[in-house]
């Protein structure tokens, strides 16, 4: 009887599967959705695939994010790859030279098997039975889309075997999304055998790509980043911009206009984009919210209901909140413990809602400082408030932002090391302090029409080894006494 229903499920699931894909591939006018960036990436893996040319590792690719990020349509992109290749790229031709060597590709929601309740497990046995192949034989090339793999319990252990079975070749690939929270359940075994690439949010160039098709020159972000993130010195981080400055600034007379502004209420998820009601938009960021409450919240960890309904107000609270202190949040929300509450943020900052910025230094005194919790895009912050901030937060987006951009970009390149990101808790003290893998710090301020240093030179006057300040969100860029570099707000965008 199992067989039957793995059988017709399979059966039914191919033949559904292409008017399935074109609703995510396709927008309403019938033309294909652009790729993300990172979709080159992914392009390359895959001839890397196809040519024998990938490490271990890179045979099970993991995919964690936020619900909302795009992670199907990624996927479902992937899955019809030949419509999204074009004969002038030389990557692409490449591909299409080696795509006969395909046996076959399958994208699967793993969240309908476990409805229809068939495990991995179970589904690929008769996969393989149904195809005529051995994985632990395969002869021709494998590509395995599982989205939402989570929804199996024994996911990690499925993972795990298909590695270890194809040990003696490179013919299989998987590449699999799932919630934030998935990376709890990585064992270490798993995470010798896999590589985690965490998708995230929009940053603006996405933003501009999915809903303008407009995109600045290729390399120019990197070059930004390297500038701002990885000078010695202020004098380089000036000249360097100062010779970008005109390109910049005439790429952003030809946005449309208003689309800054848009960008930072509502443009971190995709499914916002072509939407232009704002309360449906609102409507359904907060959707991802209750989504992530609801059943990410919940799989990390078992808490009291009482504590559960209390989730949405600490929410709220961080969101309409400059610095909040853990006594202000337990006295508010009447929570019992100092415990729970730290159990709390931690799991919405697990869920990959939320990121959490320690106080600077020792001398500080961090360990007793309250955290910094900002969200991964600032369009959360502007759903919960109705897009309606109260006075004082509206630079919390920017804050949000400058997240996004550490979490995503920042350590990620090796001309850039490891970062630390870490907050001035003193009165008057700076948003960021970035610490470099040389134990050397950039301190970064960040506002819209922020033209003060103050907060800068407070706090680049406490740390040791200090190798710029950054002002970001200034009129004009210029570099003023004591090592620090005003920065239009155009720059941090293109980055």
């Amino acid at each position: 009887m199992r067989a039957q229903v793995i059988e017709n499920f399979y059966r039914n699931w191919l033949a559904n599967l292409p008017i399935l894909s074109e609703g995510y591939i396709y927008d309403s006018k019938g033309k294909l959705r652009p790729p993300r960036y990172i979709f080159r990436y992914f392009k390359q893996l895959i001839l890397d695939f196809l040519t024998d040319q990938i490490s271990e590792s890179q045979k099970i690719i993991l995919l964690p994010g936020i619900r909302g990020v795009g992670k199907t349509t990624l996927l479902m992109q992937l899955f019809n790859l030949e419509k999204f290749l074009g004969a002038g790229d030389r990557l692409d031709s490449k591909i299409l030279q080696n795509l006969k060597k395909f046996h076959s590709r399958l994208y699967l929601d793993v969240s309908k098997l476990h409805l229809e309740q068939i495990s991995l497990k179970n589904f690929f046995s008769f996969f393989e039975k149904a195809n005529k192949i051995n994985f632990v034989s395969l002869q021709k090339k494998v590509l395995l889309l599982l989205d939402e793999i989570h929804f199996d319990e024994n996911w990690d252990l499925l993972l795990k075997t298909l590695f270890d079975t194809t040990k003696g070749h490179k013919n299989l690939l998987v590449i699999a999304t799932g919630s934030s929270a998935i990376n709890l359940k990585m064992s270490p075994d798993l995470m010798r055998r896999s590589t985690l690439r965490e998708f995230f949010p929009l940053k603006f160039s996405d933003y501009l790509l999915l809903k303008h098709d407009i995109y600045p020159k290729k390399t120019l972000t990197q070059k930004l980043r390297q500038l701002l993130f990885a000078s010695k010195r202020a004098e380089e981080v000036f000249k360097g911009l100062k010779d970008k400055q005109e390109y910049v600034d005439n790429f952003f007379t030809k946005l449309p206009l208003g689309c800054e502004e848009d960008f930072f209420n509502f443009g971190g998820f995709p499914f916002c984009l072509k939407e232009k009601n704002e309360v449906e938009i609102i409507e359904r960021i907060k959707s991802v919210i209750n989504g992530i409450i609801l059943r990410d919240v919940i799989t990390l960890r078992n808490f009291k209901t009482q504590t559960i309904n209390k989730i949405a107000d600490l929410v709220y609270l961080l969101a309409v909140s400059d610095v909040i202190s853990h006594e202000k949040l337990l006295k508010t929300l009447k929570i019992e413990n100092i415990r729970t509450l730290m159990a709390l943020l931690d799991v919405l900052v697990l869920s990959g809602m939320l990121v959490k910025i320690r106080a600077f230094g020792r001398s500080y005194g961090s360990a007793r400082k309250t955290p910094k919790y900002l969200f991964i895009t600032p369009s959360l912050r502007m759903a919960i408030l109705g897009n309606n901030p109260p006075s004082g937060i509206e630079g919390k987006k920017l804050e949000d932002y400058f997240a996004l951009i550490f979490k995503k970009d920042l350590g990620k390149e090796p001309s850039f090391g490891e970062f630390r990101l870490s907050y001035d808790s003193a009165k008057n003290g700076a948003d960021f302090i970035l610490t470099l893998k040389d134990n050397s710090h950039i301190v970064v301020e960040v506002g819209f029409g922020k033209e003060d240093i103050k907060q800068v030179k407070n706090t680049m006057a406490k740390i040791k080894n200090v190798r710029y300040g950054l002002v970001v969100g200034s009129k004009r860029l210029e570099i003023t006494e004591g090592n620090i570099v005003k920065i239009p707000l155009k720059f941090l965008l293109l980055a």
